[in-house]
């Protein structure tokens, strides 16, 4: 769990997210931070993170993400141009963690507004929405099976055809269905199976 309170900010926008990674709330401290979280949520070789996970000296970074592998990844979320314009007081807070991240077997990186950038995040936030449906074995097999017969189906065709298409949105959130997410969604779409995930 998070060892510091998110503040009630002024500048910024502070909320909850829940995580179904984490199955919890979360708590951002900004737009960028909830982008941020999205982006995890979307990025396979993730299991699991926690925001505001530790002191490092007197800094707290913002996430700590668990990876499939053995190294797990310490995120600081800044804006780009607080990167490339950083000051005194960024640049001893990333030495720091640098540091640490260098003792402890972890990677550091930024993530920045140009991590998630459009239409990516405008599709996983929409995909998203569906997370939380349930839908039962017979339903996903009768979607996987009407999918299965050919080489690709549109949203389109699959609304046609009388499908729930929030049980659409939820098989492609569990990766059971495949959408090229870095292409604008819209009713041509091309949705398919995922071998790996059936």
């Amino acid at each position: 769990m998070r060892i510091r309170e998110i503040p009630i900010q002024t500048r910024s926008v502070a909320g909850n997210f829940f995580s179904y990674k984490n199955k919890r709330v979360v708590k951002f401290e900004s737009q960028l931070e909830k982008k941020c979280f999205l982006f995890l949520e979307f990025d396979k070789s993730i299991q699991s993170y926690i925001e505001q996970p530790l002191n490092i000296g007197r800094y707290v970074p913002d996430v700590l993400a668990k990876r499939n592998n053995n190294k797990n990844l310490l995120i600081e979320v800044k804006y780009y141009d607080e990167v490339e314009k950083m000051d005194e007081r960024l640049e001893r807070k990333i030495n720091t963690l640098q540091e640490y991240c260098d003792k402890n077997n972890l990677e550091f990186k930024f993530f920045t507004e140009k991590d998630i950038e459009e239409p990516y995040f405008s599709n996983i936030s929409f995909i998203y929405n569906y997370a939380g449906i349930t839908l039962s074995e017979d339903e996903k097999k009768k979607i996987i099976s009407y999918i299965q017969k050919y080489n690709g189906v549109s949203l389109n065709k699959l609304a046609k055809e009388g499908f729930n298409m929030a049980f659409i949105y939820k098989m492609i959130f569990d990766e059971i269905l495949d959408i090229n997410l870095f292409k604008k969604l819209s009713t041509d779409s091309i949705v398919r199976i995922n071998y790996d995930r059936t």
